[in-house]
């Protein structure tokens, strides 16, 4: 089996399409025929990011507590 790639998707501020941008290039490759897995991705409510995650694999998250506060964050033991 070849290794993975990582790729990195940087932006100045907040909104200014990485997501979008990440899973574009995810659902691209899915087309190809490339398997592609959603690790952690946060839609801050926006349907229309939500919208792009369907159709791929995505990795369980688990809700933890930490300092009285409830969080999510993907799952390790599910994987």
């Amino acid at each position: 089996m070849a290794r993975g790639r990582l790729r990195i998707y940087l932006g100045a501020a907040p909104g200014v399409g990485k997501t979008v941008a990440m899973l574009d290039e995810g659902r691209r490759r899915v087309a190809r025929g490339t398997d592609v897995v959603v690790g952690l991705v946060e839609t801050h409510g926006r349907v229309e990011t939500q919208a792009l995650i369907d159709g791929l694999e995505v990795l369980p998250r688990q809700d933890i507590t930490y300092k009285d506060r409830q969080l999510t964050e993907l799952d390790l033991d599910a994987v």
